[in-house]
């Protein structure tokens, strides 16, 4: 190939990445555009409508035996599977993040991919869900409201309340797990080339993130606003993820390259 002929190749290359680019962060926009808006539309439905949250636990709760499926050994177990795979999942792309930084590829995955995971568990069910709002919010649990057969009261969810101390309702921890637990299994088999694996992997992936979601409903552990917007929450930060990653080409780089100052 002469040197003309290789530089209309690179061109060609240029011209494809830019679109590519350009295509990925359209696709971006949307996603947070769509986000925006459910988020939006779930504050009012619930601000209109505080007693659906009411209502849809009580569809899992009687008096003489309280939120009885929480009993269920078969559901407690699914519960348990679930955790314990969103907690694997961290801890995979914390060991994948790791390994990057010493210039090696877990499951040949690159380390920016890792990277962008441990950022979603840790500003997702992290820092937001776990310190922030679960620690400040106040809401009390379904369980312990008055209405549930406790000595709480219950507040809508977007209102602060002095009803819980800390691990409080708002919002749902596992539920952010399982959100975050769903977009790394979203990501993670964008690397599978059988698509009908990828999408039997993602499908099963995703089943078992929602199915752990509602089981804090059922269970009376939380409200179904906690786990809706668990999941938009960390739905958001892993979109504003992406474009700050996307945007910071060299960022690994210099993670890896990075010394400490005496």
């Amino acid at each position: 190939m002469t040197s003309t002929q290789l530089a209309q190749s690179d061109r060609f290359s240029d011209s494809a990445r830019r679109r590519w680019q350009l295509k990925t962060r359209q696709t971006r926009l949307r996603a947070l555009l769509w986000l925006l808006v459910m988020t939006a539309a779930f504050q009012a439905l619930f601000a209109s409508l505080p007693s659906l949250d009411l209502w849809v636990s009580s569809l899992f709760w009687s008096t003489e035996e309280g939120f009885y499926l929480a009993q269920a050994d078969s559901l407690k177990q699914l519960r348990a599977i679930g955790y314990h795979a969103y907690t694997a999942m961290a801890v995979l792309a914390l060991i994948g993040a790791l390994l990057a930084l010493k210039h090696i590829k877990l499951l040949t995955i690159p380390g920016s991919v890792w990277l962008f995971l441990v950022g979603v568990y840790l500003f997702g069910p992290g820092l937001l869900v776990h310190s922030i709002l679960k620690a400040h919010w106040g809401r009390a649990r379904p369980v312990a409201t008055t209405e549930f057969g406790g000595d709480l009261l219950f507040t809508p969810p977007f209102e602060i309340a002095a009803q819980c101390v800390a691990n409080c309702s708002f919002v749902s921890g596992e539920a952010a797990g399982a959100t975050a637990f769903a977009i790394a299994a979203y990501v993670l088999t964008r690397f599978v080339r059988s698509s009908a694996l990828r999408r039997t992997l993602f499908g099963s992936a995703l089943s078992l993130a929602v199915a752990g979601a509602l089981l804090r409903v059922v269970f009376g552990g939380h409200f179904l606003s906690d786990v809706i917007f668990s999941a938009l929450f960390v739905s958001l930060i892993a979109v504003g993820l992406s474009f700050f990653l996307s945007n910071r080409n060299g960022i690994l780089r210099a993670l890896k390259n990075m010394k400490p100052r005496i």
